[in-house]
């Protein structure tokens, strides 16, 4: 079998039957660490939720079942866009983009932080309402604030209800903004004792053993918000010399 053929059998892209119950998404999520919330993209090698369920109303279901239990936190951290984190992989991302954070968050950012923190939570809507900034073109600044935290993990989207008719992911009540390290406490917690080189080796094994092989420049550009080149080089070589994960002059691959 190819490389490209294991790739998107790892990944869940082909190959498999499609998630009927929230019990079997949990497993996929444990199988792939990382999956986009919402479809597949040929330019990112990675898994996705709507791929592997099938249907849309069913991975918005799956989602907000695995966001409740836990079992998954959603953050745009990972390759510019709202990816899906197995619980075990996070305290490893946490550690890693908490050391890399901006010593300030925008202006913006640090109020709408502030009204979430003190309300518990707010939707977007309420955010932007918050900002004074409702009716403007989308993305608005309270978009970008929101978008902002959440790549800092200072804050996550908790579930909603997923309507019964008409578009699935209009939740009535809107999605819930919630501090990071208060919804999350004990993963918070764990991240506290993980050293960076640690976690950046644990993300990239993860990583490759469901995606098989991948170039070093996509791999950086994916990570990029999570770990420097050299740290992914040092990782590398690491998983090299335990006889985990090979490398040539186009990719690594996963042993």
């Amino acid at each position: 079998m190819d490389l490209e053929r294991r790739q998107l059998e790892g990944l869940w892209l082909v190959g498999h039957k499609l998630l009927m119950k929230p019990a079997e998404a949990a497993r996929f999520m444990k199988s792939v660490g990382f999956a986009l919330r919402y479809n597949a993209t040929s330019t990112l090698p990675l898994a996705a939720m709507y791929k592997a369920a099938g249907d849309t109303r069913r991975a918005i279901e799956f989602t907000n079942a695995l966001l409740a239990s836990g079992d998954v936190v959603e953050s745009n951290v990972i390759a510019d866009r709202l990816v899906l984190i197995e619980r075990g992989m996070v305290p490893s991302v946490f550690a890693l983009r908490k050391r890399l954070r901006a010593v300030k968050s925008s202006p913006n950012a640090e109020r709408a932080f502030q009204l979430i923190r003190g309300e518990g939570h707010a939707t977007c809507g309420e955010v932007r309402r918050f900002l004074g900034v409702a009716g403007q073109k989308r993305p608005d600044p309270a978009d970008i604030a929101l978008g902002e935290l959440q790549r800092d993990l200072r804050i996550d989207r908790g579930p909603s209800s997923v309507p019964k008719k008409g578009i699935p992911y209009l939740s009535p009540e809107g999605f819930p903004y919630r501090v990071f390290e208060s919804a999350h406490a004990d993963l918070v917690k764990a991240a506290s004792g993980i050293k960076p080189e640690d976690a950046v080796r644990f993300i990239i094994e993860t990583y490759l053993r469901a995606a098989v092989f991948v170039t070093p420049r996509k791999l950086s550009s994916m990570f990029r918000l999570l770990f420097s080149d050299s740290e992914m080089l040092a990782a590398v070589e690491k998983l090299e010399h335990e006889k985990k994960v090979s490398r040539n002059s186009k990719h690594f691959e996963f042993i």
